[in-house]
């Protein structure tokens, strides 16, 4: 008879296997058993057997797997506890669930004593099925009968140390390479014998890692001197130091095993101080794990600021970037007759000067930061001694309630031709018409010298309390801002320090804000400017024609009729009854309106139409309402037209 060693699967267990693999249900292996063979001797197993021949003790197994280097191999253990013995074994069987022998085995003879043998011990059998398809086996154990072995143990306890990636923490850090000898002073510490230290820094970044401080060479810390304990993600906080005083580093995954001694180590620093003082910033820098590294303003940033940079609607003023030009693109006489809410203000009828607007070179754009658009007044004329000889721009900012005892800032742009000043000043206004007598200044004349190129000056001031002061019924209060370019020297109530001046003096981004900082000119989207300006000053004639447009002879206005005025067809009116026509503003006005109708061909006062005279205008903060009231018949069939102004500025 033979002697070696084997194992076979059983007749029965091949079938269950085919099954298994053919899509039926898979095959569960759950215990083992052990015997002594035939008689007490060794037999030759073979694929008919249904039992073992003399079978001595069966359990659950304790453990079943494939070979990690033999797919086809099913490796099964089953584990006698010490207190089962007595007897020889010879033969070995593997059983399904159903109790079915699937595998049996000729085993090596091995005794399993008991303890009044006098010796005592575990006995661990394994038994190896080679099989046409482990995955028809399912590798099923039951936990309550699974013992640990030594093996399992050591490689369990192996794991569980590679997982301890928090270490105990250094007393320093390295902020550069290091000698790893002496007691040293490291970040700024002095060390003393024992002290830990994280390394990071060396040139060869394999001698990086933690390290016990001595008087002679420096050794490698007992929870970090061997590969297994030091792995990708290891965390170590650093108690002193000033670099790294406070922060946590983290060892980075080398991108294969470590080894000790040969992979280099790179550490990176997950927290702590990084140097950047507590506030709030508008710029920082981040570092690759979202630290703040800096911070640094753009701007000037004051805790007291109302509005952050990035605040809609900060700018108080409307049109302050001088885009929207609905009156027309110049004026050369006092009052409102160009820039939308934007008043040239010459005092006793001073000629010779022109307000204009001027579209942005490439240049101009780069150094405003992105204007379009500004405003340019030319004097051809200085003031004489006269008093009240004066230039200046002027735009009303309704609502004082809102600025009553806080603090703002006035900022814009501003050069001229050759050097010269320019003055700024605010006032309050109270119930129009307004006079001297209940004008309150809120910003006195300050001075700015200007030169070819552009610069932007700015001016902070406190808007003075209303107690005391009585708010108009109408709604004309208002704050008063004054950019002037010339004066007389005969105008003390304007601290006029500007002499008399000509020539040509251009301002952009005029911007008046809450707080004390002059943030970066606010840009709205032209469609919004537009609509804030047509709350005092609307038009019907398209953004591009200027009121009071020519349109021609009667005869050629008539295409420009249908798509640029009002049209009626005055034939589908029912007989005997007048025209009643409304006409609504596109944005609700600041109050009751002037308005001004013209013709086609750009007269004043007139409408072009056929059908009769007779005219009642009606106006309302909404709309227009134009009434006919000469009946008008079927067979009168005609016409009207007319374009409009409403003009509601303060």
């Amino acid at each position: 008879m033979s002697n070696d060693f084997f194992t076979i699967l059983t007749a029965v267990g091949k079938a269950k296997l085919a099954a298994a693999a053919s899509g039926g249900a898979p095959l569960k292996l759950s215990q083992m058993a052990v015997g002594e063979g035939d008689g007490g001797a060794y037999y030759t197993p073979v694929e008919s057997q249904t039992a073992l021949k003399s079978e001595a003790w069966r359990a659950g197994l304790n453990h079943l797997s494939t070979d990690p280097a033999n797919p086809s191999w099913i490796v099964a253990e089953l584990v006698i506890p010490d207190q089962v013995g007595g007897f020889t074994i010879r033969e070995v069987g593997v059983f399904d669930a159903d109790g079915a022998l699937f595998a049996v085995g000729k085993f090596p003879e091995s005794y399993k004593p008991v303890l009044a043998d006098g010796a005592n011990k575990q006995l661990y059998v394994r038994m190896i099925l080679e099989v046409s398809n482990a995955a028809a086996v399912t590798l099923m154990v039951d936990p309550s009968v699974v013992l640990a072995t030594r093996g399992s143990v050591d490689a369990r306890i192996a794991e569980e140390l590679a997982k301890l990636d928090g270490k105990p923490s250094v007393r320093a850090a390295t902020t550069g390479p290091a000698t790893l000898t002496g007691l040293q002073t490291v970040d700024g510490v002095a060390l003393q014998l024992g002290d830990r230290v994280l390394v990071k820094n060396q040139a060869a970044g394999a001698d990086n890692g933690i390290y016990v401080a001595g008087v002679g060479n420096w050794a490698r810390a007992a929870d970090a001197n061997i590969s297994l304990e030091v792995t990708p993600g290891l965390f170590v906080a650093v108690e002193q130091g000033a670099a790294n005083g406070g922060s946590i580093w983290q060892l980075l995954d080398a991108g294969a095993a470590v080894t000790l001694g040969k992979t280099p180590l790179s550490f990176e620093r997950v927290s702590g101080r990084t140097g950047v003082t507590a506030g709030s910033y508008n710029r920082v820098t981040v570092g690759a794990r979202g630290e703040v590294l800096g911070g640094s303003q753009l701007v000037a940033f004051d805790p007291a600021q109302t509005f952050p940079i990035q605040a809609y609607r900060r700018n108080l003023l409307i049109n302050g970037g001088f885009d929207v030009w609905q009156r027309g693109l110049s004026q050369t006489t006092t009052g409102y007759g160009s820039a939308d809410r934007w008043l040239m203000d010459l005092g006793s009828g001073l000629s010779g000067v022109t307000m204009s607007k001027m579209d942005t070179s490439v240049a101009d754009t780069e150094a405003l930061g992105g204007a379009t658009s500004f405003l340019r007044l030319t004097l051809a004329k200085a003031p004489s001694s006269k008093v009240r000889e004066y230039c200046q721009i002027n735009q009303r900012v309704e609502n004082l309630r809102r600025f009553s005892g806080k603090q703002l800032t006035l900022s814009f742009w501003a050069r001229a031709d050759k050097p010269c000043s320019i003055l700024a000043y605010v006032e309050q206004w109270f119930s129009a018409p307004y006079i001297e007598a209940v004008k309150n200044r809120a910003l006195n004349s300050n001075a700015a010298n200007l030169s070819s190129a552009w610069q932007r000056f700015s001016f902070t001031f406190t808007s003075p309390s209303l107690q005391g002061r009585v708010i108009g019924s109408q709604g004309d209060d208002c704050l008063s801002v004054f950019i002037g370019l010339s004066y007389s020297d005969a105008l003390p109530e304007l601290n006029a320090i500007a002499t008399a001046q000509t020539g040509v003096f251009d301002i952009a981004q005029v911007q008046l804000e809450e707080g004390p900082v002059a943030t970066p000119f606010e840009y709205r989207p032209f469609g919004d400017e537009l609509r804030s300006c047509q709350r005092y000053f609307e038009k019907s004639y398209p953004l591009g024609d200027m009121p009071g447009k020519n349109y021609g002879s009667e005869s050629a206005q008539k295409p420009a009729v249908l798509g640029r005025m009002f049209h009626l067809n005055a034939g589908s009116v029912a007989t005997n009854n007048s025209i009643n026509i409304t006409t609504p503003f596109f944005v609700e006005k600041r109050s009751q309106p002037s308005v001004v109708f013209y013709d086609g061909l750009g007269a004043a006062g007139k409408m072009t139409t056929n059908l009769g005279n007779g005219v009642d205008i009606s106006v309302s903060n909404s709309s227009t309402r134009f009434v006919n009231p000469i009946p008008v018949y079927a067979a009168n069939t005609g016409w009207i037209a007319y374009h409009w102004t409403a003009d509601a500025e303060l």
